[in-house]
């Protein structure tokens, strides 16, 4: 290809072959310790409805579990495993020395490995993850219970207590 008006063809190919990334977490902010509480979304790759398979779902709610009780690694506030995603509530315990992006990398490997493994199944999430800080105990209950009714915004179920893949674990003051 030839250069028109001084401009190199190739880079302007290369430049725009892959739309940029949105930055979807905060500058200079290291995500780190237990004083702040994470409104986390994880999706599923091309949202699949992999959850709907009650045997994946389990999976990811025993590995949440699992590193909430056993390696206490994070404190849950709630999470509801949707079909297509997954919302937690949640904060790093004072024992995790590493900080939020570190933890979702490797909730996400690890899961992604043992339903490889077990089901076949190549890719389990995609790329990246949203996440919120929340500021205030009161913005803490109202994210609790979107978290909790959206299976019934979802029309899955009529009552919170219906669906079998979420927990909360907040109790108010």
């Amino acid at each position: 290809m030839r250069s028109i008006r001084g401009i190199d063809p190739t880079k302007i190919m290369k430049k725009n072959k892959l739309p940029k990334r949105k930055i979807i977490h905060l500058k200079n902010f290291n995500y780190k310790g237990n004083a702040f509480v994470y409104f986390v979304t994880i999706c599923t790759y091309q949202k699949n409805y992999y959850f709907e398979d009650e045997k994946l779902a389990k999976l990811i709610e025993e590995e949440l579990i699992y590193r909430h009780d056993v390696l206490k690694q994070i404190n849950l506030t709630c999470y509801c495993i949707m079909p297509n995603h997954l919302h937690i509530l949640m904060s790093l315990s004072e024992g995790y020395k590493r900080n939020l992006l570190n933890w979702v990398k490797t909730f996400k490997r690890y899961t992604s490995k043992v339903t490889r493994e077990n089901y076949g199944l190549i890719n389990l999430w995609q790329r990246g993850f949203y996440e919120h800080i929340l500021r205030s105990s009161d913005s803490i209950l109202k994210k609790a219970i979107y978290i909790m009714e959206n299976p019934i915004r979802k029309g899955i179920v009529k009552e919170v207590d219906e669906y079998p893949f979420s927990r909360i674990f907040y109790e108010p003051l």
